[in-house]
């Protein structure tokens, strides 16, 4: 009694000393022997806006690392039973909760827990689980957590990949038990593809992407299909494989393949993400040889369509345009400079002297040709 009174003076003066910060932590309903309890805090404060520090006690002691306004408690024995506390404090205030108790009713037994189909693959639900169960008093009634498409009692089927629980509770209620099981699949092969260009935009002017499986993945597949996600027919069988997209939008080509696991045959889809979408080149108006700096040459950038600025990074036409071709004259129409497939910063004016220039860009598309023309202006110092 005395330690009691002493206890409760304790948490009284802890309580006053919150002025105006209160914590609560809910309560929790008896559980089974192995079972988890979730116990959650609630803090009530009259001044908004504070950072709070969390901490949680059992038996008088700080729990580690329970910095959380939620603490877990798994796996639970009857060493785990008592009171439960939360201490909530900020920069100046302080205040716990009134216990939370953890209780848990008498002890079944799992004698036996175990798998007893082979491992399937990843995208199959088809594991078969078996329990035996001793104490209390039978019949006993069995809770697979869900995670089954049909309880047959001591027999659970239908399980996917993933974790789950059991629960087995006597004819009295009185006595139950949880354990926690896990379900493994088969490993499949590391299957990936890969495609260029590798950015995730390309061009309607160039919208040819190919894909390709390495070598050492193949010898895994049985067999496999790409779907280019644009309503065209899927293409079995071809490594690498190219394709062509003809309307801009956002796709998602993907690779659906069988993987043969040891003479187990498991199917799997991996996706992709790519923008189709049409493009304007932005052309500068003047560059300024020998400055250093991004305007020391005449670079090429993809044209905003609302405001008609330029954005994004320099850019390889050769992944804009299937082919293009640059022509510079000067004011008397003599051409003073070419180049086949033309990249951004392939001239900078060379030796010529400053002044109005004027550039001819022809560019040739998938399904059509673009012609740029305009004035540059070399600037030297």
């Amino acid at each position: 009694m005395k330690r009691s009174f002493i206890l409760l003076l304790i948490f009284i003066a802890i309580r006053s000393y919150g002025q105006g910060l209160q914590v609560t932590v809910d309560k929790v309903d008896t559980v089974c022997f192995g079972g988890k309890v979730l116990f959650i805090s609630h803090t009530l404060d009259t001044i908004q806006g504070r950072t709070y520090a969390y901490k949680w006690l059992f038996k008088g002691a700080e729990i580690v690392d329970s910095v959380r306004p939620f603490l877990i408690v798994k796996n639970i024995t009857p060493s785990d039973t008592g009171n439960y506390y939360c201490v909530v404090s900020d920069s100046s205030r302080v205040d716990t909760s009134l216990p939370s108790r953890l209780s848990i009713r008498g002890q079944l037994h799992i004698d036996t827990l175990y798998r007893y189909n082979a491992l399937s693959c990843p995208n199959d639900s088809n594991a078969q689980m078996k329990v035996k169960v001793s104490g209390g008093d039978p019949p006993y009634t069995y809770n697979w957590g869900g995670g089954s498409y049909h309880q047959l009692d001591t027999l659970g089927v239908g399980f996917s990949k993933g974790t789950y629980t059991l629960t087995v509770t006597d004819s009295t209620k009185k006595h139950c038990v949880s354990r926690e099981f896990t379900i493994k699949t088969l490993v499949l092969h590391k299957i990936t593809f890969t495609r260029t260009p590798l950015p995730d935009t390309i061009y309607l002017t160039n919208p040819v992407i190919t894909v390709e499986i390495p070598d050492t993945a193949v010898k895994h597949l049985d067999n496999w299909n790409w779907d280019f996600d644009d309503k065209t027919p899927k293409v079995a069988n071809v490594n690498p494989c190219q394709h062509i997209y003809a309307r801009p939008g956002l796709y998602h080509p993907q690779l659906n393949f069988t993987d043969n696991v040891g003479g187990q045959l498991c199917d799997s889809t991996i996706v992709d993400t790519v923008v189709v979408k049409p493009i304007r080149l932005f052309v500068p108006n003047a560059i300024t040889p020998g400055t250093g700096d991004d305007n020391a040459s005449l670079k090429l950038r993809e044209q905003n369509p609302v405001d008609g600025k330029p954005y994004g990074p320099n850019l390889d036409l050769s992944e804009v345009y299937l082919s293009n071709v640059m022509y510079i004259f000067n004011r008397q129409g003599a051409k003073v400079f070419e180049k086949t497939n033309y990249q951004s910063g392939d001239w900078d004016g060379g030796n010529l002297s400053s002044g109005v220039y004027y550039y001819l860009l022809k560019c040739h598309g998938e399904f059509g040709d673009d012609v740029y023309r305009g004035a540059v202006t070399i600037i030297r110092n």
